[in-house]
């Protein structure tokens, strides 16, 4: 985008593995989709990703403790 410094975008295999700690978070707290908490943990999964964290159970773990706070 003109007049932006950096935009980073997520590949398919990003998009992939984050959709999958996003279905375990959910599945585990059985929480709808369009909940607030399930909101707060894609957010969280997000920021989690982009801070470089890769590991699926750490990006879990930090999920779940976003929505316990």
């Amino acid at each position: 985008m003109k007049g932006r410094k950096e935009v980073e975008g997520f590949s398919p295999w990003d998009l992939d593995q984050l959709q999958q700690c996003f279905d375990t978070v959910l599945a585990a707290r059985h929480l709808a989709k369009g909940s607030e908490e399930a909101e707060n943990i894609a957010s969280a999964l997000i920021i989690a990703y982009q801070q470089g964290v890769r590991d699926r159970d750490e990006l879990v773990r930090l999920a779940v403790s976003a929505v316990e706070k």
